[in-house]
């Protein structure tokens, strides 16, 4: 990626097998294009979605407060910044519940989520004054009018950029005064008689989705000396279920999103519960678990990958106890049994209906 007359060398993180696709792209080529025109030198600079750290690379000599909502995020982050040999000292961030402080220029890649998109433009227009200037990018097949509508909820002014590479800007302006602040989170209610809290752009945003449902329906008797994990574990209902049917087993959550993770802190006691904000497993513990429970993401933003399900799969192997049993959850169609048939012993199909399947892995 080229900006301010040098060449970034950029990875994605994890890295991915399809060499199609870049740690960067036009969306970022785009914003860093458009700042030009901005004295960049004594402005406050706030980054949101920056999901493989192009624009904290790139503006790193300013020194931009990066909102960081994946564990993964700041992994390639701080993996960007050595490839380009940047001081680590230069990594400014917060995590997404954190108070932004003072923000004089905005930059979001927006999300597919666009509760999530309204999270950090809601944000962003608190720390924001009257004279801040927010850059929102996106691809133009990923347009939604719902992007103008939440960014004229909290802004006078929004106008759109020429679109290049297929890419546009929304640019705010002048925010509105006066505007409710809200909670960040909102309940779920449901039939298995729990109430979720749950933050923006967290998986299920309105409900219990299907999948979960049976997975739920599969679950075995747990016995008050079993550990558990609930693995890829959103705002955590899987664990809340089963905390529920047994109020004294041990439960480990662990979920990339920041904001996965606080979900589950709302919805679970603190005793006997364990909280990971990990992408990749490697949590401090020495216990092996009896049941390790996953509804794996197979979406990453705008593209569709297995990579990161077969990932936590080989990854959660090494936490089963030999007689422990690992069940997922998975759509049909992404056929995960020919992969975990190389991972375990066992692999069985327990039950499934015209969409969903429910598989039971082991290591005998």
């Amino acid at each position: 990626m080229q900006f301010d007359q040098k060449k970034w060398d950029l990875e994605r993180y994890p890295k991915t097998k399809n060499k199609s696709l870049r740690a960067w792209s036009a969306i970022d080529e785009l914003i860093l294009s458009d700042i030009n025109q901005y004295e960049l030198d004594e402005k406050k600079i706030t980054l949101c979605h920056d999901t493989y750290g192009a624009l904290a690379c790139a503006l790193n000599s300013y020194h931009p407060l990066s909102i960081v909502l994946l564990n993964s995020q700041l992994k390639a982050i701080k993996n960007n910044f050595e490839i380009n040999k940047i001081p680590a000292n230069n990594i400014h961030w917060n995590n997404p519940l954190k108070s932004n402080g003072t923000n004089d220029l905005g930059l979001i890649k927006i999300p597919k989520s666009m509760a999530l998109f309204e999270f950090y433009i809601k944000n962003v227009h608190q720390s924001s004054n009257a004279n801040s200037i927010i850059l929102c990018g996106f691809m133009t097949r990923n347009f939604t009018p719902k992007m103008i509508d939440i960014a004229e909820h909290y802004f006078e002014d929004v106008s759109q950029s020429k679109a290049k590479k297929k890419a546009r800007l929304l640019i705010l302006k002048c925010p509105k005064k006066n505007i409710q602040n809200q909670l960040n989170f909102h309940a779920i209610e449901n039939d298995l008689g729990l109430t979720i809290k749950q933050y923006p752009g967290v998986f299920s945003n309105k409900k219990i989705d299907f999948g979960t449902l049976l997975l739920l329906e599969s679950l075995p008797e747990i016995n008050d000396h079993d550990t558990i994990m609930d693995l890829a574990c959103g705002n955590g209902v899987v664990a809340a279920y089963i905390r529920k049917q047994n109020p004294k087993c041990s439960i480990h959550l662990i979920d990339d999103n920041f904001l996965a993770i606080s979900s589950a802190k709302l919805n679970l006691p603190k005793d006997n519960s364990y909280f990971h904000w990990k992408n990749d497993l490697q949590i401090k513990t020495n216990e092996k678990f009896n049941l390790i429970v996953c509804n794996p993401p197979f979406h990453f933003e705008f593209e569709n990958t297995i990579e990161i399900a077969l990932n936590l799969f080989k990854n959660a192997k090494k936490y089963l106890a030999e007689s422990g049993t690992m069940m997922i959850v998975a759509n049909t169609h992404l056929n995960y049994s020919t992969h975990l048939i190389k991972l375990f012993g066992s692999v069985k199909t327990i039950t499934s209906n015209n969409k969903y399947e429910v598989i039971s892995c082991s290591n005998s």
